[in-house]
């Protein structure tokens, strides 16, 4: 005779969903230089075959400054998406979404390059980023 493994109760926890696709041009929302950025690649994206790789709110995302100072333009930086348009739900059922699509340039480790963020920014983003949520000037 089978027996039941023990499963136990999942705890809920939601797939944010990806608004954004390679090649979406996005706002960059803190003061470091930059103005508009272009969605490269994602990091950790695992899609299928010839598909467009797609970027939710908190994912660490490649992007090239498409305006902003000269010299930052043109180069390929890393960032973390902390806003974007397409409405996502909550562990607690709300929907949340968002006017503008946007994100925070990083250095490799994680520190953000800018001292202060612009608008709000998701909660979602403070769990994986603490260093760009200390910058936050209001977490929604």
């Amino acid at each position: 005779m089978s027996r039941k493994v023990g499963r136990g109760i999942r705890k809920f926890i939601p797939r944010i969903a990806r608004g954004l696709p390679i090649g979406a041009t996005i706002m960059c929302a803190d003061n470091s230089g930059a103005k508009e950025l272009q969605l490269i690649t994602v990091f950790g994206y695992k899609g299928k075959l010839r598909k467009l790789g797609k970027a939710g709110i908190g994912d660490l995302v490649n992007v090239s400054v498409l305006k902003g100072k000269q010299e930052l333009r043109k180069q390929v930086l890393q960032a973390v998406i902390v806003r974007q348009r397409k409405p996502f739900r909550r562990p607690d059922g709300t929907w949340m979404q968002f006017e503008d699509n946007a994100a925070v340039l990083v250095k490799p480790g994680g520190e953000p390059q800018g001292s202060e963020l612009r608008g709000p920014m998701a909660r979602e983003v403070t769990l994986k980023w603490p260093r760009v949520a200390a910058i936050a000037s209001k977490i929604v």
